[in-house]
């Protein structure tokens, strides 16, 4: 059974797009037969070793700090993939920041390929994380050029964003974020209900630009309430703007939450404010649930979307607002919407087809090691047991799972 290793310092139990991707990630690739490795830091109330969803997570390093934990969190991750020995076959490290670095360390030890995959651009993005940090980060930008086998961008603005930082445009290889649509499914009106009831939501129809874009929508006489999943140091100033709106009665922040299924289930439409993205993982969940979508057109939510949501500029709430309105006046519209939303996710955003194509590029690469001098043996052998695991993209078992 071959190995794959998963380096990335964002994990569950935090919450956040990385966190939900990478252990969706790991669970299809487990499904499809792979044996799975995490490699991530330590969080409060977890085991050092641990198996979830047929996924292994080992924790090292340390749970809090800046410099010092990167650091630690390096030289530890790479001493576990030794560890593991030949149970690995690749490592695929999510960030260009400690957990690549980790992978670089810990490669030559293996001699495996390396996967590294970007999932953000620009001011927010790995690029523009490395260059503020001056000598060493171009250092390090120049070791991944050099010694990365693949790197794997989300969406079609952070491939434009690694080719202009000097990545070779045959190892940038373009792979969306991918939702488990079994997961995440849609539902009836009597279960929407009994979902918002049991999350303490109005029962019947009736961040801070979001907030704006609210009291737009409630000016136009949109009756709903907004629900505001997620936490944050924001929180305080947008229940603030909320109330200075005069709109807090109709503004619900819910705060964090491990499982965004049951909020998705209660709603009637889905809203994506952000100045900028990769390809959201909240967004594809939101799809899956078949939930009508309404979003800023950044980063790949165009691309993610196909047509099936209603896209505004960002930072413009009262666009936002307007969408939100209209969607919301109209449910045969905001219905087939959410239909076709659904569809694109079966159609190449499932979790396991996202995983199929990232074993691909795994046994391409292994093939190319064992065509390397000196690694015919080892790399054959790899290929040999990645390509065993791939199979035609064909959408598998799409019944919805429900929650236990």
């Amino acid at each position: 059974m071959p190995g794959v290793a998963l380096l990335t310092s964002l994990f569950p139990p935090s919450v956040g797009g990385i966190q939900t991707q990478t252990l969706a990630l790991g669970r299809a690739l487990a499904e499809l037969g792979a044996e799975v490795h995490v490699v991530t830091r330590p969080a409060p109330e977890t085991l050092a070793r641990e198996e979830r969803d047929g996924v292994v997570v080992h924790r090292v390093g340390l749970a809090r700090g800046a410099a010092a934990a990167s650091v630690a969190y390096v030289a530890l991750a790479a001493r576990a993939i030794a560890a593991l020995g030949a149970r690995v076959d690749v490592l695929h490290a999510h960030k260009l920041l400690s957990p690549a670095s980790a992978a670089l360390l810990a490669s030559p030890l293996r001699r495996v390929p390396i996967v590294v995959t970007a999932h953000a651009s620009g001011s927010v993005g790995d690029v523009a994380s490395l260059a503020r940090q001056g000598v060493f980060g171009r250092a390090r930008l120049a070791a991944l050029r050099a010694r990365a086998d693949a790197l794997v961008a989300v969406s079609a603005p952070i491939r434009e964003e690694l080719l202009a930082a000097g990545f070779r445009g045959e190892r940038v290889h373009l792979v969306p974020n991918g939702v488990d649509p079994r997961r995440h499914f849609p539902v009836d009106d009597g279960e929407r209900r009994r979902a918002r009831h049991a999350l303490g939501l109005p029962p019947e129809k009736g961040v801070d630009v979001l907030v704006d874009a609210w009291a737009e929508a409630r000016r136009r006489g949109c009756v709903a309430t907004l629900v505001v999943v997620g936490d944050g140091a924001e929180r305080t100033a947008l229940e603030r703007r909320a109330r200075e709106l005069g709109i807090l009665g109709s503004v619900r922040l819910a705060g964090a939450a491990a499982d965004v299924a049951p909020w998705l289930r209660a709603a009637d439409a889905f809203a994506l404010p952000s100045r900028t993205e990769g390809v959201s993982v909240a967004l594809l969940e939101a799809m899956a649930t078949g939930l009508p979508v309404v979003a800023t057109d950044v980063g790949g939510t165009a691309a993610a979307t196909g047509g099936a949501a209603v896209l505004v500029p960002p930072g413009d709430a009262r666009a936002l607002g307007a969408a939100l309105t209209a969607l919301l006046d109209a449910p045969d519209r905001a219905a087939a919407l959410g239909a076709a939303a659904r569809r694109r996710v079966l159609d190449g955003l499932g979790i396991l087809q996202i995983a199929r194509r990232h074993l691909e590029l795994y046994r391409e690469l292994a093939e190319g090691r064992a065509r390397a001098p000196g690694g015919a043996h080892a790399g054959w052998k790899r290929a040999d047991r990645l390509r065993r695991l791939v199979v035609p993209g064909d959408h598998g078992d799409l019944r919805p799972r429900r929650a236990p």
